[in-house]
């Protein structure tokens, strides 16, 4: 089941221009911020030029364990993330953890993790009945693949308004656009 979850996060990461990478390179005792060696946890780690994502999997149901192991994660990723930026690039964290059971403790946890954006950006991943669940909001891998170019969705109106309007952009910024719509309509009503 966890092989599932990373071929998928691997697929979406390599949609959005990321590479699977290893984080041994960070793992060196030049890196004053992380001396602990491998992480036990770690199921994958992708960069692309502007983030770094790194998939965990928690194993324990309380939240206070949850917390610690989270935590762990989220500070060797800031601490590869400090490696990466030594080169003059801002990069952005993406710490993803996988969860294969659900109790009414870890349902805090998910909330509590997913609000705290200190060093990086954590989202919480869950096995459900049908499989692998929220891995769409991860934020930076949130687009999917279309499969089937020809199942594509594609925009079209019997209205030719919409031509008009991207007529006007072309010859005017938003904002201008925007006052001339703005008046158009009453706000009074």
């Amino acid at each position: 089941m966890l092989n599932e979850l990373i071929e998928i996060i691997g697929r979406r990461a390599e949609d959005a221009g990321f590479s699977r990478t290893s984080t041994q390179q960070y793992l060196s005792n030049t890196n004053q911020n992380w001396k602990d060696g491998a992480l036990g946890n770690e199921l994958g780690y992708w960069e692309s030029s502007f983030a770094s994502v790194l998939l965990v999997n928690i194993t324990t149901d309380t939240r206070a364990d949850a917390l610690g192991q989270a935590k762990l994660a989220e500070t060797f990723l800031d601490a590869a993330i400090v490696q990466r930026e030594r080169s003059g690039l801002v990069i952005d964290g993406y710490l993803v953890i996988a969860a294969t059971e659900i109790t009414e403790q870890f349902k805090a946890f998910i909330l509590d993790i997913e609000r705290d954006i200190r060093f990086v950006r954590k989202h919480v991943v869950t096995l459900g009945a049908d499989g692998w669940e929220r891995y769409e909001r991860i934020t930076p891998l949130g687009l999917s693949r279309i499969e089937d170019p020809e199942s594509a969705v594609v925009f079209a109106s019997d209205s030719t308004d919409y031509l008009q309007l991207v007529e006007q952009l072309s010859e005017m910024d938003s904002q201008a656009l925007a006052q001339l719509h703005g008046k158009e309509w009453n706000l009074n009503e």
